[in-house]
């Protein structure tokens, strides 16, 4: 009687140690994962600040490039180009 409550005690034991084992490992897959997602997650959110960064810089490149090539204000003080290739042709 003694022997199969001692028996059935170690098999209890066992029966716990290997739930508790399974529940550890788990629990271990679980908090893998959840750290693998939000560094998954942090580097979507710096794509898309990348992503935004590279949008402005090209709205901003195009805007001062059409600055650029934009026809120029005509001022009364300022010399016109007929009057510059004239000035230029004399060199």
């Amino acid at each position: 009687m003694r022997a199969i409550t001692i028996v059935t005690a170690l098999a209890l034991i066992a029966m716990v140690a290997g739930l508790a084992y399974q529940r550890g490992a788990s629990d271990c897959r679980a908090q893998y994962q959840a750290r693998e997602l939000a560094q998954i997650e942090r580097a979507n959110q710096l794509d898309r600040a990348r992503i935004a960064s590279e949008r402005a810089r090209a709205t901003l490149a195009r805007t001062l490039e059409e600055k650029a090539h934009a026809d120029p204000v005509a001022v009364p003080r300022c010399l016109g180009p007929q009057r510059l290739r004239r000035l230029n042709h004399l060199r």
